[in-house]
């Protein structure tokens, strides 16, 4: 590899940057005429039900996917036997949250979550139904094929949320999600073929396994950083303030998750191809965190300026997302290092290290919130996150000076 990024993978990135930016451009469409025409307790109540969600989820995340893409010789019988996994997977996850919604419920301390929760249980069944192909397709940096696969869902979400939301409330939300996922899962069957089997072969999936237990346990570590903020939003706030912070969240990462979806899902599969070539991965790496650095730092700058502007858009309803809006917009900053460094790491057979990224962020966020919250309200949330980042971003920054000074010496 003679450049810095090969140009097959730059290409790639452009093709996922199409991907990303029209989705995420759909999401803050969409996020920001709910929140014109949704009072913040719906989104209270839509955060509760996403983050019970995502605690099976990520419970149950053994990280058969990016094994999928990591390995260079998979068969069909693992694919059928992972597509098998992934689905029972979300059909137990489904029969759990049905029955647990009630106790969910009253962990939050908001009895009115139940059935939306109960409901929105069927996303994951209906996600988990699509083709495995899919991940054939990032493996082999496809993403002019992965974009026309979930740009027509985001576009279903968007229209069913906008048109329902009026006379649906809080079910607009979800009946988009549903929506937008099972039109997804029509898209991937044509786009990313692959006729399902059920495969009930542990063999099969046992070396995938090997690989995804650290996606497992980053993940668990990333969720309870999300589920503590949110529980202690909830609980010693009310529903009302979760739903300010819920949307403060989404608008400040929005910029940071989806540069780091465009970089990391091109990143990753091309750092496994270069895990034996230290010297071409480190200069990818510096390559990819300059260009995120340049996009990011004027996205985060202008956000910080403009908070206060968004807030009067959005109405009297939503008074007090502007500092929230900041604080995290900072903690995005932060973020941005650690993100890209994760899918190196992953690429290089080190997931280990994700996971204590994930791990020593979570940990002083969990540390420091309730302090946080008990003195500065929802504000304190948002720098409990701004802490844990900053911490996460020293780890981070260790580790690549560290492995620059490898190569160079």
């Amino acid at each position: 590899m003679s450049g810095a990024v090969s140009q097959p993978a730059a290409l790639a990135m452009r093709w996922r940057a199409v991907q990303l930016a029209g989705i995420q451009a759909i999401y803050f469409l969409r996020l920001l005429i709910l929140a014109k025409l949704l009072a913040p307790d719906a989104f209270g109540l839509l955060a509760i039900a996403m983050i019970a969600i995502s605690v099976l989820m990520r419970l149950s995340d053994i990280g058969i996917i990016p094994a999928l893409v990591q390995r260079r010789d998979v068969t069909l019988a693992q694919q059928d036997a992972a597509w098998t996994v992934g689905l029972t997977r979300a059909a137990l996850i489904v029969f759990a949250l049905v029955l647990a919604a009630p106790a969910i419920a009253r962990l939050f301390s908001e009895p009115a979550a139940v059935p939306i929760i109960q409901v929105l249980a069927l996303r994951p069944l209906i996600d988990a139904s699509a083709s495995i192909g899919v991940a054939r397709l990032t493996r082999e940096l496809k993403f002019r094929e992965l974009a026309l696969v979930y740009l027509p869902g985001a576009c279903a979400d968007l229209v069913v949320a906008v048109v329902m939301a009026p006379t649906m409330g809080v079910w607009a939300l979800v009946a988009g999600a549903l929506v937008g996922s099972a039109v997804t899962v029509g898209v991937s069957y044509g786009l990313a073929p692959h006729r399902p089997r059920i495969r009930l072969a542990w063999r099969g999936v046992l070396p995938l396994v090997n690989f995804g237990r650290w996606v497992l346990l980053a993940g668990v570590a990333t969720l309870a950083g999300t589920l503590v903020t949110q529980l202690a939003v909830s609980r010693v706030l009310g529903a009302t303030a979760l739903g300010l912070y819920f949307l403060a969240l989404k608008l400040a990462f929005l910029p940071v998750e989806a540069a780091a979806s465009i970089v990391g899902s091109v990143a990753f599969p091309m750092f496994s191809g270069l895990r034996d070539d230290i010297a071409a991965t480190a200069r990818s790496f510096g390559t990819l965190l300059a260009g995120l650095g340049l996009l990011l730092l004027p996205v985060y700058a202008l956000l910080v300026a403009l908070a206060p502007a968004l807030e009067e858009a959005l109405g009297a309803r939503w008074i007090g997302t502007a500092p929230i809006v900041r604080i995290l917009a900072l903690a995005g900053v932060a973020a941005i290092l650690a993100d890209l460094l994760a899918p190196l790491l992953m690429g290089r057979g080190q997931p280990a290290r994700v996971f204590l990224l994930e791990a020593l962020q979570t940990a002083v966020l969990i540390a420091v919130l309730w302090p946080c919250i008990a003195f500065f309200g929802v504000e304190g949330a948002a720098l409990a996150c701004l802490t844990g980042n900053c911490a996460a971003l020293i780890l981070a920054a260790i580790w690549a000076i560290c492995s620059s000074e490898c190569v160079l010496g």
